[in-house]
């Protein structure tokens, strides 16, 4: 009786197994069905955002220093007492204007010991050729005494325009120190600069020489007139770079009628003006770095493309970008690493 149990026991374990495997089968095929159905379904979600214009930051400046358009150096080709001082340091004088003097009396005398000597020579002269003396080589003698004095004559009026300094070109006195009374010796005893126009001169690097391609003017501005933008023309831009400092030279030239511009200050040179500003951006959060190149996933028709990209100036959250988008583009601004090109994707507008 007790095996009976025990075969009935047995027999409803056995029974309810295969029910229960009996219901598994049933179960799971539907779900495994399901499942498939899901992952055809089922595609990346990402974001994307619009490449459109926008400020990259405030123009791009660089320290500038003004220089006098050109610099000469008094020079006096006579030594001597100074007769007359006619101009001081910090007058502005024209070029030609006579600046002082120095005292002539003694180049006078000579002047006067010279012309006695060519008259005497002259009336010698007159006085053998009268008295019909034929002989050449009689009156070659007095005909070299005329010739050497009117040589010394012709010397000391070159002598005597040394004496009066006048100014070699149009410009501001500086170093100029001369007084009446003074003597003075042969040599530079001041300096002129011309500071209308003036100069202003620049060394820019190598990143931002780009950005003055076609340019033949910029502005700038002195550090304590920022509102007040004054123009300048390019007269010169080094073609090869100072490989010490790795920089190119730049000199621009612009008016200085109110003489406001001194030489030896700065000024704030403008390599780009505010409509330069405005280019074309991405959200940095686009970027993928691969190696030394850069690339972006372009959302369209509900697929990526995977472009690689040039980029230029960064400010803060967005980057400009010189090469390989347009404006209106829409890029992948997150959820891209997972990405493969031609991959159908679900994109929703980035905030």
């Amino acid at each position: 009786m007790r095996n009976k149990r025990w075969i009935q026991v047995m027999m409803g374990s056995a029974l309810l197994a295969m029910a229960g495997m009996a219901l598994s089968g049933c179960n799971a095929p539907k779900e495994t069905q399901m499942d498939v159905q899901q992952a055809v379904v089922q595609k990346p979600s990402v974001k994307i955002s619009e490449v459109q214009k926008r400020s990259i930051g405030a123009p791009q400046e660089t320290v500038a220093e003004v220089m006098a358009s050109a610099e000469r150096d008094i020079v006096v080709k006579a030594s001597g007492d100074v007769l007359k001082a006619l101009k001081k340091r910090g007058d502005q004088v024209k070029q030609g204007e006579l600046l002082f003097e120095l005292d002539p009396a003694d180049v006078l005398l000579q002047k006067q010991k010279a012309e006695i000597g060519l008259r005497t020579a002259q009336k010698n002269l007159q006085e053998g050729q009268f008295a019909g003396q034929d002989d050449v080589d009689a009156l070659q003698p007095l005909k070299d005494q005329i010739k050497l004095a009117q040589i010394d004559i012709e010397q000391i009026n070159r002598t005597l325009d040394n004496y009066k300094v006048t100014a070699p070109i149009s410009g501001i006195l500086t170093d100029f120190s001369i007084e009446p009374g003074m003597t003075i010796t042969q040599g530079a005893v001041g300096k002129i600069q011309r500071i209308n126009p003036v100069k202003i001169k620049a060394n820019i690097t190598e990143e931002n020489a780009k950005l003055l391609k076609g340019k033949t003017e910029l502005s700038f501005y002195a550090s304590d007139q920022p509102e007040q933008l004054l123009q300048g023309k390019i007269v010169y831009f080094a073609d090869i770079m100072d490989t010490m400092n790795r920089t190119y030279e730049l000199e621009l030239q612009a008016d200085n009628a109110n003489l406001a511009l001194k030489p030896g200050t700065k000024v704030q040179l403008r390599l780009t003006d505010e409509a330069e500003q405005e280019v074309l951006t991405i959200p940095t959060t686009a970027i993928i770095r691969e190696e030394s190149n850069t690339y972006v996933y372009i959302f369209s028709g509900g697929k990526v493309e995977k472009r690689q990209v040039e980029l230029g100036r960064l400010n803060e959250l967005h980057q400009e970008v010189i090469g390989g988008l347009a404006s209106g583009d829409q890029v992948v601004v997150s959820g891209q690493h997972q990405l493969k090109d031609k991959q159908e994707v679900e994109a929703v507008a980035a905030n």
